[in-house]
């Protein structure tokens, strides 16, 4: 078979709208869920403390046959953000394995709990595509996502939009049949989290605050910051079934996968808020690329001593709601943004790589950062009086 017929080698043409992809399947076991918690600092309790789970009911309704089957015993809930990278990653070979860049998020919503040994599937509908000049060599293609369980039942969902290659000496006319998104997710339909009740306050650590301690505008940096090396990248990649070509093709100097910078960046904010449940993401865009940080040095610091980039982040509170019929939480929306710091190496990558945004670079203290993660997250939030 040649290349060009393989499923892998799609281009922004070979996408119509209407289309329907099915993706396939990848179990999330106990050892996938719990690596990934540990290499990206994850300090949400409920995808890490399965006897938080039990206390607060949270019942696995095929735990009779995963232990059966699988040998799995008391299923753990998973980690919301290696859930979001599982389905993500299933959609790649069919969506963007010839992507330049995924541009956007929106309306993204979680469903029904994920339990270690659950199978995830995904389908992807294409919503429609955009060429922004006449005679474009790449577009962008908008899809919506979904990912359920081996039962059926949605676990999450997501609209992305994907800058696409087009096939080597093809243009296209400009278009566009992008379908807009709302701005918010609706906190009508969603899925909650089981009622907190009867918690020590130590499960808040040090860092930790309830729904009353948040307030509109304050401003929260990580409690941790660290460099992703390409091994860190790869491994999520592999974990999740993401084979995107630019990910692991030395010409793209191993451009990092924005799904392990999306993960060190919830990682390094979440000991503000241990226990808290993600219900969805109303927006997010991956600012400029994230290269691994062993890579750049070795590549492009010409033998010179040189530190290793890191990514730092830091939230802001763009608003606080308070929910009819449950006094045990809140929900907060904040804008998680994930900066990179840039070394001489890290300079001379970018300039190497064309990149076109040299001058969003800022110094501080003697150092410059740039930007390249945004997420309008919304999560729900106990509130004191779910503490003993």
């Amino acid at each position: 078979m040649l290349r060009s017929e393989l499923v892998s080698s799609r281009f922004v043409g070979d996408f119509d709208e209407g289309d329907v992809y099915h993706h396939g399947a990848i179990q999330i076991t106990p050892l996938r869920n719990r690596e990934y918690i540990k290499k990206y600092n994850d300090g949400l309790l409920l995808g890490a403390n399965s006897n938080l789970c039990y206390h607060l009911e949270y019942k696995d309704p095929d735990s009779t046959r995963k232990h059966e089957k699988y040998g799995i015993q008391k299923p753990a809930l998973v980690s919301q953000g290696f859930i979001f990278n599982a389905g993500f990653g299933l959609s790649v070979h069919d969506i963007s394995f010839n992507a330049i860049a995924n541009l956007s998020y929106s309306d993204l919503r979680f469903g029904a709990p994920v339990y270690e040994g659950d199978v995830v599937f995904a389908r992807s509908d294409v919503l429609g595509k955009q060429f922004r000049k006449d005679g474009a060599t790449n577009g962008s293609v908008q899809v919506k996502t979904n990912v359920y369980n081996q039962l059926g039942v949605s676990v999450v969902e997501y609209v992305r939009q994907v800058l696409v290659r087009g096939k080597h000496g093809k243009t296209y006319p400009q278009s566009n049949t992008i379908k807009p998104q709302p701005d918010k997710i609706n906190l009508d339909s969603a899925v909650l989290p089981n009622e907190y009740h009867e918690l020590p306050k130590d499960l808040l650590g040090d860092n930790g605050k309830t729904f009353e301690d948040f307030r509109i505008g304050d401003i929260y940096k990580g409690t941790s910051e660290g460099e992703i090396n390409l091994v860190d990248f790869s491994w999520l990649q592999i974990a999740t079934l993401n084979d995107a070509a630019v990910h692991h093709n030395p010409a793209s100097t191993f451009i990092g996968y924005g799904g392990a910078v999306k993960a060190m960046a919830e990682g390094e904010v979440s000991r503000h808020f241990p226990l808290a449940y993600h219900l969805g993401m109303n927006s997010g865009a991956h600012n400029a690329p994230t290269y691994p940080a062993d890579i750049v040095k070795l590549l492009y610091a010409h033998g010179e001593e040189d530190e290793h980039e890191k990514i730092r982040s830091k939230f802001e509170i763009l608003d606080t709601t308070s929910i009819v019929g449950r006094d045990d939480i809140g929900v907060i929306t904040i804008n998680l943004i994930g900066e990179k710091y840039v070394t001489d190496a890290g300079m001379n990558a970018l300039e190497a790589a064309k990149f076109g945004g040299i001058d969003q670079i800022y110094e501080e203290n003697g150092k410059r950062y740039l930007r390249v993660l945004t997420l309008e997250q919304v999560l729900a939030i106990p509130t004191r009086k779910a503490f003993i």
